[in-house]
């Protein structure tokens, strides 16, 4: 990277706390607009990738340009399970443009600036004391960073750890105590519910209902105070959960149990099903399934109890998207959890990657950084899965999305499109646009996309009937399109029916924005065109691993009234596809459910 000169500003220890500033000075490139600094932090056993906050990046006067980031990380959390290290050492990683530069070199910052706190030069090391466990060492070719601590500042006395289990199980019984009070209290309560429902006493705001449901959540309003609990139908569901956990992990593991667990979908789809279609040929396995689409808090008593039995006992646990759940029990030793993670490709960041940001991991968040395995496209977005999952690299593992192996299977596709037009006979007539937009927000609670900006009339209009339009918008989108009645047999939602995948067996044309559909679309070579007219907003709030402008293999429209023409002049690009894919997916062969399925066996025998 000698094009560069990247400093370290700042780095500062105090107890846990470490505290780096850096900054990046080099040749401004106009097309980079997400530039990214990451540290690697080592301690001999794991490795651990975590972004360093961009503050400023700007473009100066003599062209080029300066990057400046910063953060402040808790020891205690860089490493799962392991939160004191007598060694961490610590490298950099930028990315500019499509360019990573890992392992690079520094310079200091200028006295004036490092002389507000202590700190090391390669030719000295700071002692440590009360204040600061670690010391900080520079490598004597500058790419490195030493914290060496003395472990004697770290380690409890028999006594302490004692007392700090007697004084957990006296909480413990307090909070039993608490809760056997409020029950006692509860005719108090209800009376006091009485009066507030009547008028006579100050009402709950939050509670919308009136009548009996108003004082029956009042009177829990009332518990949920006096206690600090939640007491409810869900802390039930939690509480049987974990007595069935803890009865599991008190049994034989299961040496052939599989489990598939999730919350994204109600059936046996997706990477589960090519997975289960090669695991099911062994007939010594033994297959249970947690399958559900609702939130969290409504999914049913028994599920609850499912999960945490099963993900007690079972050799080996299946996931496929976030599940809270999985956070909150204790992993068992001898137990394998994978995520069969159900996008392909890395595009917009996710997880301990917006570390600092809205919608971000805490550091202390235990957030899917137990699995032992997760699953991807291809090596060169394993750092990026690792970074975002909070994972040490080499539980990242590049076996192909399973769900892909379908693009590679003729048959397969013969009978997703006649299935097609036996159920959309008028659609032959017509080219097919399918218009599928991720969402915006933060979540399944919030997702969302301004259906205003995708004037679904009109294109059809301005395209002179030539295409048929089919939507599908991301499950967390609840917004739909009005489609004029004139045109419903040729614009078609199918947000809620049908498998995306499929629908690119039909598709002549893509349309989308920020949406990973763009991994699979390339790998039938579907030309792409990318209307996101909110990126300079998308870019500030969300950001990607990838400088957008430059990754995606299609044209990029930023109106709505640039989408026809383009369309008409038929100008998508495709020559970007090819390279596209290959960069993304390893195996180009319809193996990727084999390569999981081996993942799976190793894990079975331990």
């Amino acid at each position: 990277m000698n094009q560069y000169q990247f400093t370290v500003e700042q780095i500062e220890v105090d107890q846990s706390k470490l505290s780096v500033e850096v900054s990046v000075t080099g040749a401004f490139d106009p097309q980079v607009k997400n530039p990214r600094i990451a540290i690697i932090f080592d301690n001999g056993t794991q490795t651990r990738r975590i972004p360093i906050l961009v503050c400023s990046y700007d473009k100066l006067e003599d062209g080029s340009f300066y990057l400046y980031a910063k953060y402040a990380y808790d020891l205690r959390y860089i490493f799962l399970n392991q939160p004191y290290n007598e060694q961490i050492t610590m490298y950099f990683a930028v990315l500019y443009g499509d360019e990573e530069y890992v392992h690079q070199s520094f310079d200091l910052g200028s006295e004036e600036r490092m002389k507000k706190h202590p700190k090391s030069t390669a030719k000295g090391i700071q002692k440590p004391g009360k204040d600061l466990p670690y010391r900080v060492v520079f490598s004597e070719d500058m790419t490195e960073v030493r914290l060496v601590s003395d472990m004697t500042l770290y380690q409890e006395s028999g006594l302490k750890r004692i007392l700090k289990s007697v004084g957990g199980f006296l909480f413990v019984l307090w909070r039993a105590l608490e809760f056997c009070f409020s029950v006692l209290l509860m005719p108090v309560f209800l009376v006091d519910a009485c009066f507030s429902a009547a008028g006579m006493a100050p009402r709950k705001a939050q509670i919308e209902e009136d009548g009996l449901i108003y004082i029956l959540k009042h009177v829990r309003w009332r518990m949920d105070n006096f206690t600090g609990m939640r007491i409810g139908i869900y802390g039930s569901k939690l509480g049987a959960m974990m007595l069935m956990n803890w009865i599991g992990r008190h049994r034989p593991i299961k040496q052939k149990y599989v489990t598939f667990f999730s919350n994204r979908r109600n059936d046996l789809t997706g990477n589960f099903e090519f997975v289960y279609n090669e695991l099911k040929k062994d007939p010594d396995l033994q297959f249970r399934f947690v399958l559900s689409e609702k939130e969290t808090k409504q999914m049913k008593f028994m599920e609850f109890m499912r999960i945490g039995y099963y993900f007690g006992c079972s050799k080996v646990i299946l996931v496929d998207d976030y599940l809270e759940l999985m956070f909150m029990m204790e992993r068992r030793a001898g137990t394998s959890l994978i995520q069969l993670w159900h996008a392909c490709g890395a595009f917009k960041t996710f997880g301990y990657t917006r570390l600092g940001k809205e919608g971000g991991q805490r550091q202390d968040s235990p957030n899917h950084r137990n699995y032992d395995y997760t699953t991807v496209s291809s090596k060169e977005i394993s750092r990026f899965y690792a970074e975002g999952f909070g994972l040490s690299l080499e539980k990242v593992v590049a076996t192909g999305v399973p769900r892909t192996d379908v693009f590679f299977d003729d048959d397969y596709r013969s009978r997703v499109v006649k299935r097609f037009y036996d159920r959309y006979p008028k659609l032959k007539e017509k080219k097919i646009l399918l218009f599928a937009p991720t969402f915006r927000g933060n979540g399944k609670n919030s997702g969302f996309y301004p259906v205003e900006q995708f004037n679904v009339n009109r294109l059809y209009e301005q395209l002179d009937q030539e295409y048929a339009i089919i939507i599908k918008h991301h499950p967390f989108t609840k917004e739909r399109h009005k489609i004029n009645k004139e045109y419903a047999d040729y614009i078609i939602d199918m947000s809620s029916n049908s498998e995306l995948n499929d629908l690119l067996f039909v598709t002549d044309l893509l349309i989308t924005d920020y949406s990973s559909v763009v991994f699979e679309a390339s790998l039938l070579d579907i030309p792409m065109l990318f209307y996101v007219y909110d990126l300079k907003q998308y870019v500030a709030t969300r950001g990607f691993y990838y400088e957008f402008e430059t990754f995606v293999p299609g044209k990029i429209v930023y109106e709505f009234e640039d989408i026809a023409p383009v369309i008409q002049a038929e100008d998508f690009h495709q020559e970007k596809i090819d390279p596209f894919k290959r960069r993304f997916f390893d195996g180009l062969d319809g193996q990727s459910s084999k390569r999981t399925a081996a993942l799976i066996y190793k894990c079975l025998q331990g």
